[in-house]
């Protein structure tokens, strides 16, 4: 059974002054009480379920127009390994791994034009074992879509996608973090993403 909701994230860790100002990032505990990160403050969360073998959460932050669809954002996503789960569009999706995952990703959702801007590297980050990589690639566009998009060279729009993955690999499945940018905009929030990783802890 899939649960899904969106929520505001009031991102209250203490009681502040009126005239304060408010910190850079938020510790987040997860609703399944599964994880913990440090997220941009007052970032909105949208969660998603499918029983306990696929979670995703989606930090989404406020309006900027260089990225699609109007807005930066983080996802952390769990899978079993060899459990199905059930896209959007009806379709079905089962990883046995991170190995897995990164190869059927690279092929069926960036397609042979993709391009490594950094490869698929195991990195230890805070004392855990990530597989990390970055990939550019020409995605398609939503009708309607005006944020974040671009023209490619045969004048057609494209969504010019420049996203960052890291993979956390636990007994029994795996979680992954994205950062799903554009290629103009990725820098603003690459700083942001380096501190949910590195602050991602399993619980």
């Amino acid at each position: 059974m899939r649960r899904s909701f969106a929520v505001a994230a009031l991102f209250f860790c203490g009681i502040f002054v009126a005239g304060c100002r408010p910190p850079s990032y938020s510790l987040y505990t997860s609703p399944n009480r599964d994880f913990q990160c440090d997220v941009p403050w007052a970032w909105n969360v949208m969660y998603d379920s499918e029983d306990t073998h696929f979670t995703s959460l989606a930090f989404i932050g406020p309006f900027e127009p260089e990225f699609y669809l109007g807005a930066p954002s983080f996802s952390v996503r769990w899978y079993t390994r060899y459990a199905t789960h059930r896209l959007r569009d009806g379709s079905l999706e089962m990883y046995g791994g991170p190995d897995d995952f990164i190869a059927q990703t690279l092929e069926s959702v960036y397609g042979k034009q993709r391009r490594l801007e950094r490869p698929v590297q195991d990195l230890t980050i805070a004392g855990r074992q990530f597989k990390y990589f970055v990939v550019i690639s020409a995605g398609p566009v939503q009708p309607g879509a005006r944020w974040g998009t671009a023209v490619d060279e045969n004048g057609k729009a494209i969504n010019p996608r420049k996203h960052a993955y890291a993979l956390l690999s636990m007994p029994s499945g795996f979680y992954v973090l994205t950062y799903p940018a554009t290629r103009q905009a990725y820098e603003k929030y690459e700083k942001q993403f380096s501190r949910l990783v590195e602050s991602f802890i399993p619980l």
